[in-house]
């Protein structure tokens, strides 16, 4: 299999990309959904990868633990059942619907989630992962028609311990990622082009 080139890493915080940057640009987009978008969207117009890798924390809700590469995405705090529309899907897009889940499923919403339970409430697909980015990147990556890899490194159990959990482990998963960088990834082509 031939590494790719012309690839970028994106995450939400410093904190979690430590030594990263030695083999792509690392674009840090701030926490939440509409950072994460529009950082993105600056950096697929200024890079131009054919490749966005993003990697990051999340909390567990299944059993899963350690350094996961995501297959499914859904937006969890898109709630519209007032209106007849299934939870998790965008009202009047075309075609849209909750997909169907394959391998780990990260579920992206603007919340910290300390009780998975509430915040996944009427949510009609089984769950692994709760973040707060993942969604957005993987929704502007298919609307530029640029590849989209997510890795999550579980840091917490989604309860009320969650939070000094996650400050415990954030760093952790750094060290399993940079691995898979050097055994999939190799650097990027795009390593010499800074903004």
């Amino acid at each position: 299999m031939n590494k790719p080139t012309r690839y970028i890493i994106v995450a939400a915080l410093e904190m979690e990309t430590p030594e990263l940057d030695k083999f792509a640009p690392v674009v840090h987009t701030g926490v939440g959904k509409l950072n994460a978008a529009i950082r993105l969207y600056e950096a697929l117009l200024f890079y131009k990868p054919d490749l966005v890798v993003n990697y990051g924390t999340a909390g567990a809700v299944s059993h899963k633990h350690g350094l996961l590469k995501v297959d499914t995405f859904v937006q969890r705090d898109m709630d519209v059942r007032g209106l007849g529309v299934p939870r998790g899907v965008t009202p009047f897009e075309a075609d849209e619907k909750l997909p169907e889940a394959k391998g780990v499923v990260l579920a992206s919403g603007d919340s910290f989630v300390t009780d998975s339970e509430l915040h996944l409430e009427g949510l009609d697909i089984p769950i692994d992962l709760i973040d707060m980015e993942g969604y957005a990147l993987y929704k502007v990556c298919a609307h530029h028609d640029t590849a989209f890899d997510c890795y999550k490194y579980v840091t917490d159990s989604t309860d009320e311990n969650a939070s000094d959990d996650w400050v415990e482990n954030v760093a952790r998963g750094a060290a399993l990622f940079l691995e898979v960088l050097k055994t999939h990834y190799g650097p990027s082509s795009l390593l010499k082009q800074r903004p």
